[in-house]
């Protein structure tokens, strides 16, 4: 298929419109209960390990700890998440889910586990293989373009008076 960059972007574009609804507020509000995609990303981890330090959630976040440690604050004012000092280091800072938390998770995989459902009945075995596929490629591109931002040398550059 030739098409220009022009109808490429027009394409994508409508493609946007059109998926925007799976994506609005409306759908999401009682599910995601305000979350920002950092503190779900937190309780998704959660939800996989059971628990987890700060530097961890940090680093599977890709943010520092200070800002780690600032979101953390947030989720458990609303009750999303509990905090506990490790019983071997004092020093040391477990999270783990909190009841709302895991209801929230809960909710946010049964709405994910509906609309997969939906996919895989309207889909051929065929289609759904190339799916795969195609989702697998998408995540060699996007993680090869990760790579290359990050293999470029940050240069700081200092002004001398």
């Amino acid at each position: 298929m030739n098409i220009t960059d022009e109808q490429f972007e027009k394409e994508i574009i409508q493609y946007a419109d059109h998926i925007k609804n799976l994506l609005s507020a409306q759908l999401w509000q009682n599910v995601l209960l305000d979350c920002s995609k950092n503190e779900l990303f937190i309780l998704w981890l959660l939800f996989r390990q059971k628990e987890a330090n700060m530097t961890q959630i940090a680093d599977y976040i890709n943010v520092p700890l200070n800002t780690a440690t600032g979101i953390i604050n947030r989720m458990e004012k609303k009750e999303l998440i509990v905090r506990e000092r490790d019983v071997q280091d004092k020093r040391v800072v477990i999270i783990r889910m909190g009841e709302k938390g895991s209801t929230q998770m809960q909710a946010v995989i049964g709405e994910f586990m509906y609309y997969a459902k939906k996919v895989v009945e309207a889909f051929t075995p065929q289609e759904m293989e190339l799916l795969f596929r195609m989702f697998g490629k998408l995540s060699d591109i996007m993680g090869e373009e990760k790579r290359k931002e990050t293999e470029k040398p940050k240069v700081v550059r200092i002004t001398i008076d």
